[in-house]
C-alpha cells in the first residue's frame, strides 16, 4: 500500500481530479485542510476564549474535512479528512512524516476562501522543498474537471545514479492512467560546442558521441519503463536548448499536462536531477509536477 497524503483547500482543486487520472492502483490517500492563527480572524472568533466555543470550530472543521473526504473518495481508496492546525507548509509537513506517507499531493495555487486556510503557490513549494516524500503540485488546465482522461507526460533524467534510483520510484508508483510518456535529457548545444574547440586533437565530435550516448541511455529507460507500465508508451527525445527550455519543448511535443522528474536535499539552492535547473524553476512552469524523491 502507498499512503498519499492530500492537501486540499475548501474545494478539492485540480489535485483530485488528477489523482484520479493517474490511477495510482496500491494508493490509499488521507485528505487534510489546515486552518492557522490567522483563519481563526477570519472566522470572527478573536474572541473565542471559551473552550466550548473552540472545541465548537474544531468539530464543524472536522466535519467538513470528512465531507470533502468522502466527496473526492470516489475512484480514490481509503480517503479520510481531517483538519490540521498551525502553518500550513508545517502541519502537512508533520503529518505526512506521521502518517508514514510516500507521496504529498496539493495544488499549485490556492482558492479564494474566506472561511478555510488555503494551500497558496508558496505553501506548494514550500511543502516541495521541505518533504522527504516525492510530491505531486496539481496546477489547472483545460483537463481540470476531468478525471477519467489519460495522462500525457515527460520524464526529465540526466541518467545519474539518483535519477535512476528516481525512475525506480516512479516504476513502484506504477501509475495506471498514464497514457503517454517521453523520456528526455538536455545537453546544451553551447556546451556541445565547447566540447569539440577544446578537444579538435580527437579526430571525432566529441558532440556527436555525447548525443549518441544519451540517446542509447533514453533507450535503456524506455525499455525499462516499457517492461513496467505496459499501458504506457514511452519515447525518447534528447534535446539541445537550455534545460528549462528543453523541458517546455518536450512539454509541447508531447502535448503533456504533467512532468515527471527527480530532486534531491532540502534547501532553497534544491538542485534537479537535470543540473542546472532549480526546484523553483520546475515550479513555475505551466505543468503540474511531480517531483520523485528516493
Amino acid at each position: 500500500m502507498i499512503q498519499v497524503l492530500v492537501g486540499v483547500d475548501q474545494e478539492a482543486g485540480p489535485v483530485v481530479p488528477l489523482l484520479k487520472r493517474l490511477q495510482f492502483p496500491r494508493a490509499h490517500y488521507a485528505f487534510v485542510h489546515t486552518l492557522s492563527a490567522s483563519d481563526y480572524l477570519s472566522y470572527g472568533i478573536e474572541g473565542a476564549r471559551t473552550s466550548d466555543e473552540v472545541e465548537k470550530i474544531v468539530v464543524a472543521e472536522n466535519r467538513h474535512a470528512r465531507q470533502l473526504a468522502e466527496s473526492a473518495a470516489k475512484g480514490l481508496p481509503g480517503a479520510v479528512g481531517e483538519v490540521l492546525f498551525g502553518h500550513p507548509t508545517e502541519a502537512i509537513l508533520r503529518r505526512a512524516e506521521s502518517l508514514h506517507a510516500e507521496l504529498v499531493a496539493l495544488n499549485a495555487a490556492h482558492t479564494h476562501s474566506e472561511r478555510m486556510a488555503v494551500l497558496t503557490g508558496s505553501v506548494a513549494r514550500g511543502v516541495a522543498l521541505g518533504a522527504h516524500q516525492s510530491v505531486l503540485i496539481a496546477r489547472p488546465s483545460e483537463l481540470f474537471q476531468a478525471d477519467d482522461l489519460p495522462v500525457r507526460a515527460v520524464f526529465a533524467t540526466d541518467h545519474s545514479e539518483y535519477a535512476n534510483r528516481c525512475l525506480e520510484q516512479l516504476i513502484e508508483l506504477a501509475p495506471q492512467g498514464l497514457s503517454h510518456l517521453l523520456v528526455m535529457t538536455a545537453v546544451p548545444e553551447r556546451e556541445l560546442e565547447v566540447l569539440d574547440r577544446e578537444l579538435p586533437e580527437l579526430g571525432v565530435s566529441v558532440a556527436a558521441s555525447v548525443r549518441r550516448a544519451l540517446e542509447t541511455r533514453n533507450q535503456s529507460v524506455v525499455k525499462r519503463l516499457s517492461q513496467e507500465l505496459r499501458h504506457t508508451t514511452v519515447e525518447s527525445v534528447v534535446l539541445t536548448l537550455p534545460i528549462h527550455e528543453s523541458i517546455d519543448q518536450a512539454l509541447d511535443q508531447a502535448s503533456a499536462d504533467l512532468l515527471i522528474l527527480g530532486a534531491k536535499g532540502h534547501s532553497v539552492l534544491e538542485r534537479l536531477t537535470l543540473g542546472s535547473v532549480s526546484l523553483h524553476q520546475a515550479l513555475q512552469g505551466p505543468a503540474s509536477v511531480l517531483i520523485l524523491r528516493a
